[in-house]
């Protein structure tokens, strides 16, 4: 059987060889960082990694097919669709889900290239300078080396011509902010070593960059042709089949694949942490993006009983925009984890129902695929193992 085939019905298990592929990519990703083309950009919170968005999308949809992703987060689905020959359409309610993603998916010249080596250089020999005064009170929290070196990078970034340099830019000083701040456990590095930091991180995403572009040639698409292959919408996915940017694609997505936000899981989607526990609001300010959304808002609900009944209905409708937009013999495949498997996979599992699909067990036995979550935060690690560190991944299709 080919990669690029789906030779299953919707009530069937799904075949030896799939399921094969599927465990190998589950436990690859579980043993590794996330990596490879414009991956390490920016380490959006709970993301997944390559190999199982690559192995999924190579397995439930064709080359040239459209994918969705309504919960995109960082855009690794995005990437790995881009790069195997797929369109894509990719929707968050964040916006700096939305600004990385678009800077990891979009090619630069080598003039774009040459202007974003200079301003980092010319950052870089700034490291010295005077303390610039910055009033955006969204920055609180930041150590004073890491702000006045960024404030000083960010004005220079606003110097480089086009847009997509400046995006750039910007993306290389959000990594260089998490590298130097986000849960660690020590003191923020001095701005002489920002300024030797910087450089080798614009190096690596470049390469990161080149990468991605050549993946997605190797797959048929084209530099010019990577930004018709995508559409990427800031916006939330419910109502999403009401939305004008979804109908400009002449095809239906033959695969949802995405890693919703876990149910009463605490995760920070729209903040650094300095130290474990204070909190910042830089990436936006980097960024130059809006904020002012409290966390439960990106989560779809808090970690309340209230909370928690506002995200499975926040579920319910999302999935169901995806039923309305979805190929009637497409599937659903999701990357998520729970705080309480027990309590809570069964008001998935129903909220799915009610959106109109049917869960597929991928085994005759009626297991589910799954993970233990890479890579935990520090003082995550300190609580032990809980159900939060554990990923199932779902199928279902339309009924």
């Amino acid at each position: 059987m080919k990669r690029s085939q789906v030779l299953w019905s919707s009530d069937t298990q799904l075949p030896t060889p799939v399921l094969k592929r599927l465990d190998e990519a589950l436990l690859a990703c579980g043993y590794s960082y996330t990596s490879g083309k414009t991956h390490n950009f920016y380490h959006y919170p709970a993301r997944f990694s390559p190999e199982i968005a690559r192995c999924v999308i190579g397995t439930f949809s064709r080359p040239g097919d459209l994918v969705i992703d309504p919960f995109m987060g960082g855009g690794t689905s995005v990437i790995e669709a881009l790069t195997t020959g797929r369109r894509v359409i990719g929707v968050d309610i964040n916006s700096l889900a939305l600004f990385v993603s678009l800077a990891r998916t979009t090619p630069l010249s080598a003039r774009d290239e040459a202007a974003v080596r200079r301003w980092a250089e010319k950052a870089a020999s700034y490291a010295n300078g005077a303390d610039p005064v910055i009033s955006d009170p969204s920055v609180r929290h930041l150590p004073w080396a890491i702000r006045s070196f960024v404030a000083t990078a960010l004005r220079l970034a606003e110097e480089l011509p086009l847009r997509r340099q400046r995006n750039f830019s910007r993306c290389a000083l959000l990594r260089l902010g998490q590298w130097a701040l986000d849960c660690r456990d020590f003191v923020a590095p001095r701005r002489s070593r920002l300024a030797k930091k910087l450089p080798q991180l614009v190096e690596e995403m470049l390469g990161g960059l080149g990468e991605f572009v050549a993946s997605c040639r190797e797959a048929g698409v084209s530099r010019r042709t990577i930004l018709r292959n995508r559409v990427l919408l800031h916006r939330s996915a419910v109502g999403l089949e009401e939305d004008e940017h979804l109908w400009i694609e002449s095809a239906r997505p033959r695969l949802a694949f995405t890693s919703p936000p876990y149910p009463s899981v605490h995760v920070l989607y729209h903040r650094w942490q300095y130290r474990g526990r204070k909190e910042t609001g830089a990436p936006y300010w980097i960024a130059n993006i809006p904020d002012g959304y409290y966390a439960s808002y990106y989560t779809g609900g808090s970690r309340t009983p209230t909370g928690e009944q506002h995200y499975f209905d926040m579920v319910t409708a999302a999935f169901r925009s995806v039923r309305s937009v979805i190929d009637p013999q497409g599937w659903v495949v999701q990357l998520i984890g729970f705080a309480d498997t027990g309590s809570q996979l069964p008001r998935y599992l129903e909220a799915m129902d009610t959106a109109g699909f049917q869960e597929i067990l991928p085994t005759e036995d009626g297991k589910r695929l799954g993970r233990r979550v890479p890579n935990r935060k520090w003082y995550a690690n300190l609580k032990g193992p809980v159900d939060a560190s554990s990923e199932l991944l779902l199928f279902h299709k339309p009924r």
